[in-house]
């Protein structure tokens, strides 16, 4: 099995991540039509607009979360793994899978402070349109939800196959003062 094969993401982590992506994508592009929307009425039209600012953001907070959870499945967040690479190659299995579970932690409980957030704004609504910003806190449960759901699968993954998530490379230096 190639190196390649051996760390390729699940098929469903694969079809969910790039879905998320999509949505994600959308919805930035509807983030940046709303607020064309408002400046143009505004500075053109010299029409106030107070629906936008609530549009906005509630797209923003869906786009970062979805965007987020995307980037999460396909492993493109920001990782500093200096020393896990200096590591023998039997720990870093072992350590990634540490690794994974204290992630799960950490977005158990943003997933339970989000539903509990959900739940004790249900009643308070935005002033412009209405909407309960029960609304805004789903995007944060749903996004953790899809990151808890990418992390089991990856650690089912990393516990099935043995191999951690950084492969066998080389350790080289990552800079020189030369």
């Amino acid at each position: 099995m190639t190196d390649a094969k051996r760390h390729e993401r699940p098929p469903l982590v694969k079809l969910g991540a790039g879905l998320l992506e999509s949505v994600a994508m959308g919805l930035m592009v509807a983030l940046v039509l709303s607020i064309f929307y408002a400046v143009v009425a505004r500075e053109v039209f010299k029409l106030s607009v107070p629906w936008a600012e609530e549009v906005a953001a509630g797209l923003l907070a869906w786009s970062v979360m979805l965007g987020a959870a995307s980037a999460w499945g396909q492993r493109r967040h920001i990782v500093i793994d200096v020393l896990l690479r200096r590591i023998a190659l039997g720990a870093r299995v072992w350590i990634s899978v540490l690794i994974e579970c204290g992630a799960l932690v950490l977005f158990y409980v943003i997933a339970r402070g989000a539903y509990l957030m959900m739940y004790a704004s249900a009643n308070n609504t935005t002033t412009a349109l209405g909407i309960s910003y029960s609304w805004l806190y789903l995007a944060l449960l749903i996004g953790t939800v899809a990151m808890i759901l990418f992390s089991l699968a990856y650690l089912v993954s990393l516990i099935r196959n043995g191999k951690a998530v950084i492969g066998q490379t080389e350790t080289k230096s990552e800079w020189t003062t030369s």
